[in-house]
């Protein structure tokens, strides 16, 4: 059951993901906004359950992982998360999925990349040592 957070969203999502992965797929442009889905998700949750005494509400509305990660970096610097990977990630929201200037068909290499990218971010945020249920209300 997917609860109502979005640790649990980015882990349906990724849950999903691997699944269709199975497969074969070869959706490539769909396969790497979904990559840049669940490590946003996973940033996000993350976000939620440092910032408890601050207002995170900024974070939280955009999609710029870059500046998640960094804040994330600034409250737990052991984490290092790869600003320049997750900003590299985040375009895929826009320009895999919309036509105009910046679209571009993903190739085999570059979802590999993408793959790569949000492993690397959801074990770096799983290794940190968090209590349970500390979430924002």
């Amino acid at each position: 059951m997917i609860q109502n957070s979005y640790l649990s969203i980015g882990q349906n999502d990724l849950a999903y993901l691997e699944a269709v992965l199975k497969t074969g797929s070869t959706f490539y442009n769909q396969l790497a906004v979904q990559c840049q889905q669940v490590a946003e998700k996973f940033l996000k949750g993350y976000l939620e359950r440092l910032m408890l005494e601050e207002d995170a509400s900024d974070l939280l509305r955009k999609h710029n992982m870059k500046r998640m990660a960094a804040k994330l970096n600034q409250l737990r610097p052991e984490l290092q998360l790869d600003t320049v990977g997750l900003a590299y990630l985040t375009d895929f929201y826009f320009d895999a999925r919309y036509p105009g200037d910046d679209f571009f068909e993903v190739t085999r290499e570059e979802l590999e990349k993408c793959l790569d990218i949000m492993y690397d971010t959801i074990h770096r945020l799983q290794a940190l040592d968090l209590p349970e249920g500390a979430e924002r209300k």
